[in-house]
């Protein structure tokens, strides 16, 4: 049964646009997937970190058969052919995926917790996501994403810089 995702695409080293829009056409092809909606990109500062250079952020939603472990497992393989080290934790990256919400799913494995953890947290990640569902709401939450960025207080850069074509 198809499902829909919800993926947080950043890169912060390298050409950060260049490798966020063939990730995206990676994410389509790599993942058998109908890529529906890709929201703009957006500069943004680095959180929990110090001295990194800025991300440049978006959020893409598909429509898959996949499984969640097949998703991450696909998902870490487009990371490393743009030259992600898989011991890049908290380090700049030319490229960082992560499953955002995997329809109504809620998932907690080893390596693998389906909605992200933070996601409510992260402006980098709500205001994009806003853009393309803003009336998304998971069965975990009380709000939608509207009204979960609209009742944050973010000091966090976020900042509209572009966007990519979704063919």
């Amino acid at each position: 049964m198809k499902q829909l995702v919800y993926i947080g695409l950043g890169s912060n080293l390298g050409n950060r646009f260049t490798h966020l829009e063939d990730a995206i056409s990676d994410i389509s092809y790599g993942l058998q997937s109908e890529i529906l909606a890709v929201s703009s990109i957006y500069e943004t500062s680095p959180v929990g970190v110090e001295n990194q250079p800025d991300f440049l952020n978006c959020v893409c939603l598909i429509k898959t058969n996949l499984e969640p472990r097949q998703v991450l497992n696909k998902l870490l393989a487009i990371e490393k052919k743009h030259g992600r080290n898989a011991s890049s934790v908290n380090l700049p990256r030319p490229l960082d995926l992560d499953i955002l919400l995997y329809g109504e799913l809620s998932l907690k494995e080893t390596g693998l917790i389906v909605p992200h953890p933070r996601i409510t947290e992260r402006a980098f990640v709500l205001i994009p996501l806003a853009e393309i569902s803003p009336d998304l709401k998971h069965n975990l939450w009380e709000a939608s994403v509207a009204e979960i960025l609209a009742s944050s207080s973010f000091f966090d850069k976020v900042e509209k810089v572009g966007s990519i074509r979704c063919n």
